[in-house]
């Protein structure tokens, strides 16, 4: 059998040379964090590594698509009714059409006002381009950051049925993520006091 080897004082490194090795792992590991991990995950490059690499742009699509998670919302406080709304309110049963275009990289919202456990059937489509979309709902009175999300992904249409978990407003939230404007058109039908496209 045989023995492993035991190092000699004269074998080990010294204090200076493992000081050295440490300052060495320390600048490699901060020059890849500035010239590849910052403009590949957030699109900052302070360098311009990254943009020759073609890692900033990359990071820039990264970041934009977490902005595109959450939809910006506001608190549900009580507002004077725009015609448009006006318009959208109607009796239970009728079906109700919005239309809206967005810009490219635009987002809006349209939202239904419902109480708990009331239900719609929804259909929407847009003119041929995929976008982003997120079908969420926030609670009356709820903080502008709180909302629940049901489903989100990219497409180009989405049918089916929808009922609510507790009173407040329920919709979608769609990204034009194109160079192009796309018109996205939306109809629903069932128990919904009103049923409009956010400004």
């Amino acid at each position: 059998m045989t023995r492993p080897h035991t190092p000699q004082p004269g074998e080990l490194p010294s204090l200076g040379q493992l000081n050295r090795a440490t300052l060495i792992a320390l600048g490699a590991a901060a020059a890849l964090l500035v010239t590849i991990v910052l403009p590949a995950e957030y699109g900052y490059d302070p360098t311009g590594v990254g943009g020759m690499l073609g890692l900033t742009e990359m990071g820039k699509v990264k970041q934009a698509e977490h902005r595109d998670e959450a939809p910006a919302t506001k608190p549900a406080l009580p507002v004077p009714a725009t015609p448009e709304q006006a318009q959208a309110s109607r009796p239970v049963g009728q079906p109700v059409t919005v239309s809206l275009t967005l810009k490219p990289n635009e987002g809006r919202e349209v939202k239904a006002t419902m109480k708990a456990g009331e239900a719609l059937v929804y259909r929407w489509h847009t003119d041929g381009a995929e976008v982003r979309f997120e079908l969420h709902g926030e609670e009356f009175g709820a903080p502008a950051d709180q909302y629940s999300s049901y489903e989100k992904g990219t497409a180009a249409k989405a049918d089916g049925s929808f009922r609510a978990p507790f009173d407040g407003t329920h919709g979608w939230y769609w990204r034009n993520r194109t160079d192009k404007p796309v018109t996205i058109t939306v109809t629903a039908t069932g128990e919904f006091s009103s049923f409009a496209a956010k400004p």
